[in-house]
């Protein structure tokens, strides 16, 4: 008897060194349970995993133990005390990635990276109204200046780029092109800007040291724009304006009549007082014959010449 009561007194001493701990992981920005989050007492190589509804059960934690390390990957590790029954809400570790632009050898992390260049993402081209990459990089890119071709402001022509000035009054000044690591020597009013992904502006000689000579005026990277995995997305940008005169009424001719007469005007203006023609005589005389072939037309002038148009 003296044994078994001693025997029973052990087995409540263990008893009471010891604690079932149970509980559950859940996510604070959704509300789902944590799968496979790991449990452990801090101290000691006990642990447990989280099951399939983010339960997790922990049968024989010492009675010295006080607190329980939670972890998962993507969430803050969070620590709590120990009791019978836990929930546990697990906070996103939302890290803030570092921004990559691409560069001569590929790409880098902006943080990281030494040399002079700038980034432009796509969402800023679509945000400016432009018919050519070149126009895009107006005003946003530092040490870049963008003006107007000689094809005499033609629309949809592409503009020039000058990075950091003009390097010589003799060779051109014109920047390397590389679209998706291939040298561009095209017409860039060829490329909607809707395709371009990022465009990227090495200033400096570090930078573009990778393309030599061709380099020295500095190299613009363009990527375009490529397949993604998930759903389709369909994008439509419609643009529409008008075009008016800055003076809303012109004195325009209004009749035949005063057509026949400013067109008289405007030739004898031109020959009378000359040494062949000294007199009005002379001159009225030389005029008659051109006179009768001129025809006048009865037209609406204003609504043919003045009317606005759609862009």
């Amino acid at each position: 008897m003296l044994l078994l009561a001693c025997l029973f007194v052990g087995i409540g001493l263990v008893t009471a060194q010891t604690l079932k701990v149970t509980g559950v992981v859940i996510s604070e920005e959704d509300g789902q349970p944590v799968v496979g989050a790991s449990v452990l007492v801090k101290g000691t190589s006990q642990g447990t995993i989280t099951d399939m509804n983010g339960n997790f059960t922990l049968p024989n934690v010492p009675s010295s133990a006080k607190t329980l390390q939670v972890s998962y990957i993507g969430m803050q590790t969070q620590e709590v005390g120990i009791k019978a029954n836990l929930k546990i809400i697990l906070k996103s570790a939302a890290q803030q990635i570092d921004e990559v632009m691409v560069v001569a050898y590929g790409t880098a992390k902006k943080s990281s990276f030494t040399g002079s260049a700038a980034t432009v993402k796509a969402d800023k081209i679509e945000q400016r109204q432009v018919s050519n990459i070149t126009g895009a990089m107006s005003g946003i890119v530092a040490g870049v200046q963008v003006t107007s071709s000689n094809s005499g402001g033609q629309p949809g022509v592409a503009s020039k780029l000058r990075i950091r000035g003009v390097g010589s009054m003799a060779a051109g000044n014109e920047p390397l092109y590389v679209i998706d690591g291939v040298p561009f020597d095209g017409d860039l009013s060829t490329l909607n800007p809707s395709d371009i992904e990022s465009t990227t502006v090495l200033k400096d000689a570090a930078s573009n040291a990778l393309y030599g000579a061709r380099g020295a005026n500095g190299v613009v990277l363009l990527t375009t724009k490529k397949g993604k995995i998930g759903d389709a997305v369909i994008t439509l940008d419609a643009k529409w304006g008008t075009n008016s005169r800055a003076v809303p009424n012109y004195d325009v001719l209004k009749n035949p009549a005063t057509y026949l007469e400013k067109a008289y005007e405007a030739i004898y203006n031109s020959v009378f007082g000359t040494s062949k023609y000294p007199t009005v005589e002379a001159a009225h005389k030389r005029l008659m014959p051109y006179f009768r072939l001129i025809v006048a037309v009865d037209w609406d002038t204003k609504y043919i010449l003045f009317r606005p148009e759609s862009i």
